[in-house]
């Protein structure tokens, strides 16, 4: 599994709250919820790309959307 490279010398928290259709796409991610550690507009932005491109579960007996969130840690190395 490679993990991306992000050259912002800052660690910290994203949790990204998102909306999922029944076909498992997320539909609108915002980061920033309860949790968030950070500031910084990279990592912000680098955890909103990650949600919008994670897949969940089809499900037709599902709500038409549902939400959540989802945490990003970010680690110096």
């Amino acid at each position: 599994l490679s993990r991306p490279v992000y050259h912002v010398q800052q660690s910290g928290v994203v949790v990204v709250k998102i909306w999922v259709d029944q076909y498992g796409k997320v539909t609108k991610a915002v980061p920033g919820a309860d949790g968030t550690t950070v500031t910084n507009s990279a990592l912000w932005s680098a955890a909103r790309k990650a949600a919008l491109e994670t897949g969940f579960n089809m499900s037709a007996s599902a709500p038409p959307l549902q939400e959540g969130t989802i945490t990003y840690i970010f680690n110096l190395k």
